[in-house]
């Protein structure tokens, strides 16, 4: 275990692939549960990690996130999730902005400023096999422009969640970023594909719930990675939460909180960073309908 926790050379393909926006947790609730939350009732977001993983719920909600990720970017989210217990609806805008970079010509003379652009639209259709597996995809499209270069990308993620003979648990596996790009300048940026497997375990504890995970990682440019993580919701509105990353290049501890204010939920997550980077926090606000 202790060889898990320590970092790992660095990764033959790493800096290989682009659109790289994609792998950052999409909500609060996915942030403060390690990365990802994919089984966690109060993550509406879920689907766009994993695609099967919303549909067994019954709810309708409308949300929008907002982080301050690393080197000063901001990462902003909205998405809505219509989920039938038989069938899900998904769809959601994702957009990474760097801010204003100086522009320079070659003897360091400013000329100006450009705003880098990441942007990914996506959809999700989940549906119910039988009452034990669910399948779903996501279709989306990503477009990301660095100065006068830009470049469209087509992507998809195919998921698969079980729902095992044990009360309150489930097994997902996903591959996501599957897909093509056209070239930026003269070099096509390839997409981040991984495969998912996350397993869940719920416990019901006299009036409260507790939710454990565990994920593995396996991304085209890193080696295996770890996620654990815990949910705790108390007297029905309020939810405490934490997680840990192991082998991850910059990562480590996650945690965060949650309140249901009547039709409203107010989610909060942050991330530990390595020093010089910055930690991550993470806020988001869900109606549901």
């Amino acid at each position: 275990m202790l060889g898990l926790a320590l970092k790992a050379e660095v990764h033959s393909n790493a800096g290989k692939y682009g659109y790289k926006f994609l792998d950052i947790p999409v909500s609060p609730v996915s942030m403060a549960l390690a990365g990802r939350g994919i089984h966690s009732p109060a993550n509406s977001s879920a689907w766009l990690t994993q695609p099967a993983a919303t549909c067994m719920q019954n709810a309708k909600s409308a949300a929008v996130s907002h982080s301050a990720w690393i080197a000063e970017t901001a990462y902003t989210t909205a998405w809505y999730s219509n989920a039938r217990r038989s069938s899900h609806l998904g769809l959601a805008w994702r957009n990474l902005n760097y801010g204003d970079i100086e522009k320079r010509d070659e003897t360091g003379f400013l000329i100006g400023h450009y705003q880098p652009v990441d942007i990914a639209v996506n959809g999700n259709y989940a549906h119910r096999l039988n009452p034990y597996l669910y399948a779903g995809v996501n279709l989306g499209v990503i477009y990301q422009k660095l100065d006068t270069a830009s470049s469209l990308a087509m992507a998809t993620d195919l998921g698969f969640t079980a729902l095992p003979p044990l009360k309150d648990s489930a097994v997902s596996l996903a591959a996501r970023n599957l897909g093509v790009a056209n070239k930026t300048d003269l070099e096509a940026a390839k997409l981040p594909f991984s495969f998912d497997v996350d397993l869940y375990k719920g416990f019901e504890l006299g009036q409260q719930h507790l939710g454990l995970e565990a994920g593995v990682i396996s991304a085209v440019d890193s080696d295996l990675r770890y996620t654990l993580s815990a949910e705790l919701k108390l007297v029905e509105r309020l939810y405490l939460r934490g997680g840990y990353k192991l082998n991850f290049d910059a990562e480590s501890f996650t945690a965060g909180m949650g309140i249901e204010l009547s039709s409203f939920v107010i989610d909060y997550g942050f991330a530990a960073m390595d020093k010089g980077l910055g930690d991550v926090h993470s806020f988001g606000l869900r109606y549901n309908f």
